[in-house]
């Protein structure tokens, strides 16, 4: 029989489903998705965790993905039981951009809750080497240090970073005709998220390089009809097939955000032979390598330099192929399994 392992998770994503698979393959998992947006269901939730775990008392992990009012519970128990406490950290979880109204230090409650996670859990487990802690320099916001070492106190806790794995024969190259044009994915369903993840850089460019299109992936219905550029061009949620083919349509894919934690959709497009120009934000630069263009500053000039020589390059298809290596090399689904098996052996 297999040992038991409790999962506890804010929100369904292909990054959950990935570590589930990955944890099932030596675990029995009770996994229990927690919605933090309803906060009226918190108190609720907290005592049905806690109720879980004392239920499940010979469990051998609990896990959490992210820190967060989720988290607090399980880690608190779990440590009273004997139950070895995991945290994987991956995003807001690690940051603070008041400015912005981003990351969970920026709220007195939900950042009390999440250092508190962080300092009590046994094991952390961020998804890159900068979630523990670096230098933000790309906006001139107030905190200029992020991860989360700037925001609890020190813990004796084991810390693994396993980088985040992908499916490298699902995003690949398919071989359609490409053209120099650029595209860019995000979940553009509220206002903020037009300036968080740099599609307002993106409608600048446009304005600049008319003859150039600009294709934003992932929009919500509200702003399908949003005025804008002609050549920027906003697309619904598609199916991940649908994705693959509009990536392998481009050249270019842009990730211009003002935080990012360890984002799955450069990662993807990477895959699939796309160019990366993405801003100094967390561990973007660092997975992109020498295979694509960092915009060290949020400023269109510099963004509109890095635009320039791009499209007058000809060594594009030796780009497109050693941006999907990099990928392969570095992230793949078979990489995180091993290091994650190993580390919750």
């Amino acid at each position: 029989m297999k040992p038991k392992l409790i999962y506890f998770y804010p929100n369904e994503a292909s990054y959950v489903t990935k570590d589930l698979k990955i944890l099932g393959e030596k675990y029995s998992i009770l996994k229990l998705c927690v919605q933090p947006s309803k906060k009226w269901r918190l108190p609720f939730l907290m005592v049905y965790q806690k109720l879980i775990c004392l239920w499940h008392f010979r469990a051998k992990y609990i896990v959490c993905q992210f820190a967060g009012y989720h988290s607090l519970m399980p880690v608190i128990i779990g440590n009273i039981l004997g139950i070895k406490t995991v945290i994987i950290l991956g995003g807001s979880d690690c940051a603070s951009f008041p400015e912005i109204n981003y990351g969970n230090y920026r709220k007195k409650l939900l950042g009390w809750f999440t250092a508190k996670s962080i300092e009590n859990a046994k094991i952390l487990s961020p998804v890159h080497e900068k979630m523990i802690g670096y230098d933000y320099e790309y906006e001139n916001f107030s905190n200029e240090r992020q991860g989360y070492s700037a925001f609890t106190k020190p813990t004796d806790a084991l810390v693994k970073v396993i980088y985040n794995g992908f499916y490298t024969n699902v995003f690949k190259i398919t071989g359609q005709k490409r053209e120099k044009n650029f595209v860019a994915i995000a979940a553009y369903n509220r206002d903020a998220v037009y300036y968080l993840k740099g599609i307002d850089l993106l409608e600048k460019a446009a304005l600049n390089f008319p003859e150039t299109t600009f294709t934003v992936v992932g929009v919500s219905p509200q702003f399908l009809n949003k005025l804008r550029p002609s050549n920027l061009i906003f697309v619904p949620f598609v199916s991940a097939g649908e994705l693959v083919e509009i990536l392998n349509q481009h050249y270019f894919y842009c990730q211009l955000s003002i935080s990012e934690g360890f984002p799955n959709a450069l990662c993807e497009a990477m895959l699939c032979g796309c160019i990366p120009v993405v801003s100094n934000v967390c561990s973007m630069p660092d997975i992109v390598g020498n295979t694509g263009f960092v915009l060290q500053k949020r400023n269109e000039e510099l963004l509109f330099e890095i635009i320039e020589d791009l499209l007058q390059r000809t060594d594009l298809e030796l780009l497109t192929v050693a941006s999907r290596n990099r990928v392969v090399e570095n992230y793949s689904f078979e990489a995180r399994r091993d290091e994650l098996l190993k580390l919750l052996n």
